[in-house]
């Protein structure tokens, strides 16, 4: 039996206990104090019982047990909580397996994205380019879609992965992305037609190939980089770049999608937006929170309710400065767009790992969500422009 995280996206300090049984716990590497991803294999593993405990303090082990992938990581399923006690679970491989793969979710990295962008590669106004390289000399792409020859009438921006281990996420996006380049229905071809899309998969993309917690990492993550002095990682300063790219008009829309915690509390199992300081912006995020829950089809449900305001649970200024007292003060995206002039809506989407209000989160159930955002996407901005016109709200797809 061999057990290891020598692949892109493992994450664990693993010791093997007995010849059947693992213990293994989240390695925080640059982490300041505990976060929970891990993403381990075993391999030469076949018709045996492992027994695994994962270690920790709360026990990071999320709502639906651990995910389980009998194919390299192409696909996976959700073990359940029954499986688990006192943060073990046993698994029987199948005969014939050549490995086992185990993590705290669904992990997806840029074998994953290539893959996908294979799939479209010409659709849509599909155009791949280089945002930046990062720290590690990798190629940070940006991704631009819809209407991209200069004639879009609105701008959206959505951005993934600012905290490298929150992969449930990116299926979200990817579920976007899919609609807009691939789907038939009025919602996708309008946006084609009117809007320009720029995506950023991989924010910190050297943490989510490295197998990196991310989330607080020294002296501050990605997702507090916006600060009032130039940001340390590359991926940020281009980010901030084409913000204030003065040969464009602003982006109307700017998305940042991200995973909360999965201790079991009611704000890490459902999905919201993070309100913004600004009550201006704040009021744009709740009508297109509107048309979310109007609109949605999918099997996870959205209720514009369970949005979290600024000011309510974590959503205060303490946290959107780094946890290093060390560190010159920093910010989140979203602070750093309520101070730009002639920024249009932003905002954060917390999308859970493996429970939405009691819903199954799974890689199918997160790419329908990506598809029930871009269409509400599209019937807010249908209406904005026709109010921008002065014509009153134009019929949506579904009129």
């Amino acid at each position: 039996m061999l057990t290891d995280t020598d692949f892109p996206g493992g994450n664990a300090i693993i010791e093997v206990l007995a010849e059947d049984e693992i213990e293994v716990r989240p390695d925080l590497r640059d982490t300041i104090g505990s976060w929970f991803y891990w993403y381990f294999r075993v391999r030469e593993c076949a018709d045996r019982r492992l027994r695994v405990r994962i270690v920790g303090d709360p026990t990071p082990i999320a709502a639906r047990g651990p995910a389980v992938s009998l194919d390299e990581g192409r696909t996976w399923h959700w073990l359940g909580t029954s499986s688990v006690r006192d943060g073990s679970f046993l698994f029987d491989v199948p005969h014939g397996c050549p490995e086992v793969r185990f993590s705290v979710g669904m992990p997806y990295t840029a074998a994953d994205l290539e893959l996908f962008l294979t799939r479209y590669e010409g659709q849509g106004g599909l155009e791949r380019r280089q945002l930046t390289r990062s720290e590690a000399g990798r190629s940070v792409q940006l991704l631009r879609f819809g209407r991209t020859d200069g004639g879009a009438h609105a701008r959206v921006l959505l951005t993934c992965r600012h905290h490298s281990c929150e992969m449930m996420a990116s299926h979200v996006l990817e579920g976007a992305m899919e609609h807009v380049l691939g789907s038939d229905d009025p919602a996708a071809r309008w946006l084609r037609e009117h809007v320009e899309f720029a995506a950023v998969p991989f924010v910190d993309l050297d943490g989510v190939e490295a197998g990196d917690q991310g989330k607080n990492r020294a002296p501050h993550d990605h997702g507090r980089d916006y600060g009032p002095t130039e940001g340390i990682y590359a991926s940020v300063r281009a980010i901030r770049d084409l913000l204030r790219e003065s040969s464009r008009p602003p982006f109307d829309v700017v998305l940042d999608l991200h995973c909360p915690n999965i201790t079991p509390r009611p704000t890490n199992e459902r999905i919201y937006f993070v309100g913004s300081p600004d009550a201006e912006n704040w009021a744009l995020v709740q009508r297109l929170a509107d048309e979310l829950e109007r609109g949605a089809t999918g099997p996870l449900p959205y209720r514009s309710s369970n949005n979290l305001p600024f000011g309510t649970a974590w959503n205060v200024a303490k946290n959107y400065v780094s946890r290093d007292e060390r560190a010159a003060p920093q910010q989140s995206i979203g602070w750093f767009l309520d101070d730009e002039p002639g920024a249009g809506l932003h905002a954060i989407l917390e999308f859970p790992y493996a429970t939405a209000e009691g819903a199954e989160v799974n890689v199918s159930s997160a790419r329908d969500f990506g598809g029930d955002l871009i269409r509400a996407l599209e019937r807010y901005l249908r209406t904005r422009m026709a109010s921008s016109r002065g014509t009153g709200p134009e019929p949506t797809s579904e009129g």
